[in-house]
């Protein structure tokens, strides 16, 4: 065995024997610069730990065994950080800290066994290679957790954009506000015809009082809407056509003559209820 690889295991035991130590000095350096993580310094402090004992084993692998160990723990710390509400600005503003904390020891271990630069070097760029890696793989998984949740918050969003209202046990209303895309328009012939179905009524009537304007896709999936609700037994109104609405109507040759159409929403329902009675 050389000196070179003695004196890399020698580094390796004192990394993981101060490995607690070091990690709570990470700790409490952060929790200083970040008071809002005191509340999971516990958990942050457990995978502190075992990041600190994975630069102390890397001293001793080779650079194929060192990435892999890395990946590992970068996706599983990455999601695990993700779901504690730390900010990958926080996180990545961490792994510096292993850089000087172990850095300095490296260089009394160097002093001590007065090594050569080069094989100073070599334990240096092994400690600079680690911190690129976990750096790179706990953001992976820690940006795509954080897509995820934006996308489900964005998805629970658009579902709000649709909101089907029952007015009584025969009655639903759709009050539409804003501008009707086609993923909108799409959503709009869902969910009207489910929650009709759900609820059992008897009238449904869409409320386009909100909607500055409408194209002939979305009138097409409103005369589909009308036709599906007929379908399953359910009479079909439109209300609130804006003057803007009727002018783009009539410009684009659409004809809703076959459409109960009302100028409001009370307009309807006094309809409905004078029919019914």
């Amino acid at each position: 065995m050389t000196n070179k690889q003695s004196v890399f295991e020698e580094f390796s035991d004192l990394i993981r024997e101060r490995s607690t130590e070091l990690a709570q000095e990470v700790t409490e350096k952060q929790n200083k610069k970040y008071p809002e993580m005191l509340s999971i310094s516990n958990d942050m402090l457990t995978m502190r730990e075992e990041l600190v004992k994975l630069f102390a084993e890397s001293f001793v692998l080779d650079k194929d065994e060192r990435r892999r160990k890395f990946k590992a723990w970068g996706r599983k710390a990455g999601g695990q950080c993700a779901t504690l509400n730390t900010s990958l600005e926080e996180m990545l503003n961490e792994f510096p800290e292993y850089r000087t904390i172990i850095g300095e020891l490296l260089m009394v271990k160097a002093k001590e066994y007065e090594l050569s630069i080069e094989e100073f070097y070599e334990m240096l760029n092994i400690l600079e290679t680690d911190i690129s890696d976990v750096t790179c793989y706990f953001s992976l998984p820690f940006v795509d957790y954080q897509a995820d949740q934006l996308r489900n918050s964005k998805a629970a969003l658009f579902e709000l954009s649709v909101p089907v209202i029952p007015i009584s046990d025969k009655v639903a209303v759709l009050p539409l506000v804003g501008d009707i895309d086609t993923s909108r328009a799409k959503l709009m012939l869902e969910k009207a015809l489910e929650k009709s179905s759900e609820l059992k009524v008897n009238y449904f009537i869409l409320d386009l009082s909100g909607v500055p304007i409408i194209d002939t896709y979305v009138a097409q999936i409103i005369f589909q809407l009308i036709d599906s609700l007929e379908l399953i037994g359910v009479k079909a109104k439109v209300t609130g056509m804006t003057p803007d609405i009727v002018q783009t109507v009539v410009n684009l040759g659409i004809d809703f003559q076959k459409i109960q159409t009302y100028s409001s929403l009370k307009q309807a329902i006094n309809v409905i209820y004078s029919t019914e009675t």
